[in-house]
């Protein structure tokens, strides 16, 4: 059977692989409200639980990022895609909050393969063409994944069970692996590369440094979205406002981003300009952060906060190929990953401590717009490192 030979073929496969991620991240926060009474956990706990899926990225990045150069593209996401999969049968089969932590590590574990060959694979598919555009594409199915999952799994909940969202959310992992099974291919120019050059770790220092940076704006970006999504119905609910209720409006931020993310990629691309859409971008979100806690009515800057964090999606996941030598992306990329990791792991608990040690609702909302701030401030010394040091985009 033939492969995917059309780069958009292939970056919609990337996105629903990459759809298929963010929606077990979330189920967790998702659920919040019924694991909290059901199952007896604190908001401290669902904080830990949220973040400690992206914990093994921290100790496998590397070894995933050499794991991956040795099994392939496909293999590789085959591979991290059953872990998730796997990692959700055994959380929706118990209470136990032991058990429950070991099915997050374990799906966290499948997830480091998928968070750096994702943004790989696009990148060897479409650097020097629409790269801004391709990466903001994949970006945005984080975000709709996110938003799904605050949508649909408390409802799913609520007149099934718990343990049946948790089921019903991994449908799109079996269609993912499915569709990669039968039809993906690398491409052909990077296959030929990896079967002359199976070097597996090939990045030199300005590199190593630029795409710490990258992965540390990526991290900032995607840990402020989280920390908002899983948050806010706390803070509506506090309000006085139904559980499904908040789940759906908050929900409307990924509706929004839906639009917005691909949107800022294309605008990207077509002014030549993507540093002015990340950083005017950040710091309208963050914005939209606070005046979300305490300025009526909330339902504008929810869709403010979607419209605003499109400029920075696609130009922030597009560094690392303004860096990366086609023969260092997979080890640069494994970079990216770790630095994205440990933001990930450490930020949305940090945010359920707050929640827990001020009784304010509003506490986790000032981290992610503190989150989104500091984004300018990382672009700009990217940038003057990337002068200091003369590395411009590179094409195959």
């Amino acid at each position: 059977m033939n492969g995917l030979t059309n780069r958009w073929a292939v970056l919609a496969l990337i996105f629903l692989i990459g759809l298929a991620l963010p929606l077990q991240f979330q189920a967790v926060s998702a659920l919040a409200p019924f694991l909290v009474t059901q199952v007896g956990l604190t908001y401290t706990d669902v904080g830990i639980l949220t973040g400690i899926f992206m914990v093994p990225g921290i100790f496998l990045a590397v070894p995933g990022g050499l794991l991956a150069a040795r099994m392939g593209d496909k293999s590789a996401l085959m591979t991290g895609l059953s872990l998730m999969f796997a990692s959700a049968v055994i959380f929706a089969a118990t209470d136990s909050y032991a058990i429950i932590f070991f099915s997050r590590l374990l799906g966290g574990a499948g997830a480091v393969l998928i968070t750096i060959l994702l943004p790989k694979v696009v990148t060897d598919w479409f650097v020097g063409k629409e790269i801004a555009t391709a990466q903001a594409t994949v970006g945005s199915s984080f975000g709709l994944g996110v938003g799904l999952a605050m949508a649909v799994l408390p409802t799913l909940a609520d007149f099934l069970s718990w343990p049946i969202a948790i089921i019903a959310n991994s449908t799109v992992i079996i269609l993912a692996m499915l569709i990669l099974l039968l039809f993906f291919k690398p491409h052909k120019a990077i296959y030929a590369q990896e079967e002359s050059c199976p070097t597996l770790w090939n990045l030199n220092q300005a590199e190593c440094v630029l795409s710490m940076l990258a992965g540390i704006g990526r991290g900032l970006f995607s840990a402020g979205y989280v920390v908002l999504m899983s948050f806010t119905p706390l803070l509506l609910i506090g309000q006085g406002m139904p559980v499904i209720e908040a789940g759906l409006l908050t929900s409307l931020v990924s509706v929004v981003s839906i639009v917005s993310v691909p949107l800022g990629g294309v605008f990207s691309d077509w002014t030549g300009k993507p540093n002015y859409f990340i950083a005017l971008g950040a710091v309208g979100t963050s914005l939209t952060c606070i005046l979300i806690s305490y300025v009526e009515p909330t339902v504008l800057w929810l869709l403010l906060f979607g419209l605003l964090r499109g400029g920075c999606t696609g130009g922030i996941m597009a560094l690392p190929s303004q860096v990366l030598r086609p023969e260092s992306r997979i080890a640069g990329f494994t970079v990216v990953s770790a630095m994205y990791f440990i933001s990930m792991a450490a930020f949305p608990a940090i945010a359920g401590y707050l929640l827990d040690a001020t009784a304010n609702t509003a506490a986790p909302l000032w981290l992610s717009s503190f989150l989104w701030i500091l984004i300018p401030a990382m672009l700009a010394t990217f940038k003057i490192l990337q002068q200091k040091w003369r590395i411009f985009p590179k094409t195959l």
